[in-house]
């Protein structure tokens, strides 16, 4: 377990594309008896697709906007910038960059991308802590995906699955507030969510081609059994503390199934374990923020925050967000 003190997310904002695509309205590529049996494995009722134009760092943009101007926060007192995505706008130079111009922070302030995903919030807030830490003010962590932009038309594993969302958070020095973070990685499963095979005719995500994803649902579904009971079980007993402690657990939204029995491995209860992949589908890293921005939960302290998949990797996150501004969702 690490711990690091005395940091603390002082706000949370997300923003979705406003076009929405209703699962049930595939139909036609499904036989509605096979539709509804996927619609209910996953959990995945709506998502928000990005238009062609739209990339993550728009998304990403419009809700660091939000943040910005609704907290009133100088600029000036932006030591850095972290993007998260495995959807940035080129193969380089790095989104955080055009992120930091279009944004209109100082020529000081540090700005470079994080290729991650399903865990890539934790590890972005572990990063955005130390900085904050090593004796910067503020870190602007922004995290978002268009992964729907790389789905395979047709692929049963991805095509009804996936949606599309940026988030920002500011990440601030604050007394009396910690975070502890437990993180890991087993490479030897980074063929089970790749993408590595050109599409055909090539696709560009603003001047860079991209690939299909593929995942082996099988073996991601197997791995996170075996890991992620143990990392939140095993996190909890370093905690000193129980799943009775825990007032949420903000899960990556995976899929529904997958939610659900990990929450019976670590005896949360459903009123523990806010979901939100019925209105969005899974949006990679973005998707615990946006869960805390559109989920209300009774209490916001003490809460875990769980990230697992691609790479494959997992974080667990456990902080207070009892004094966070979490914004409402906005549309563009």
């Amino acid at each position: 377990m690490i711990k690091i003190n005395d940091v603390s997310i002082s706000s949370i904002s997300s923003c979705v594309p406003k076009n929405i695509i209703s699962n049930s309205e595939l139909s036609v590529k499904y036989s509605s008896c096979e539709l509804d049996k996927l619609i209910s494995s996953i959990g995945v009722n709506t998502r928000h697709i990005a238009p062609n134009l739209m990339t993550s760092s728009d998304l990403c943009f419009s809700a660091a906007q939000q943040l910005i101007n609704k907290n009133n926060v100088d600029l000036n007192d932006i030591g850095a910038l972290i993007f998260v995505s495995q959807t940035p706008d080129y193969q380089l130079p790095a989104t955080a960059c055009v992120l930091q111009h279009k944004l209109g922070l100082p020529v000081n302030t540090i700005a470079f991308d994080v290729n991650m995903g399903c865990s890539g919030y934790v590890y972005g807030l572990y990063i955005a802590s130390s900085l904050v830490k090593s004796g910067m003010k503020n870190v602007l962590l922004l995290v978002g995906d268009t992964i729907s932009k790389i789905v395979k038309p047709g692929d049963r594993s991805t095509e009804l699955l996936f949606g599309d969302a940026g988030t920002a958070s500011l990440i601030t020095a604050k007394k009396g507030f910690d975070i502890c973070f437990e993180l890991g990685t087993d490479g030897s499963g980074f063929e089970h969510i790749i993408a590595n095979k050109k599409m055909e005719p090539d696709a560009i995500i603003r001047g860079m081609k991209s690939a299909y994803l593929e995942m082996n649902g099988g073996e991601v579904f197997s791995f996170t059994l075996k890991r992620i009971p143990k990392l939140i079980n095993g996190f909890l007993s370093s905690l000193d503390i129980n799943s009775e402690n825990i007032n949420a657990c903000v899960y990556h939204q995976a899929n529904r199934f997958m939610i659900n029995h990990l929450s019976r491995k670590s005896k949360f209860e459903p009123k523990q374990v806010p979901i939100s992949i019925d209105q969005f589908g899974n949006t990679s890293c973005a998707s615990i923020p946006l869960t805390l921005c559109s989920r209300k939960i009774d209490s916001y302290k003490n809460l875990l925050l769980v990230g697992f998949g691609v790479g494959l990797s997992w974080g667990a996150v456990y902080l207070d967000l009892s004094d966070t501004i979490l914004l409402p969702v906005q549309e563009i």
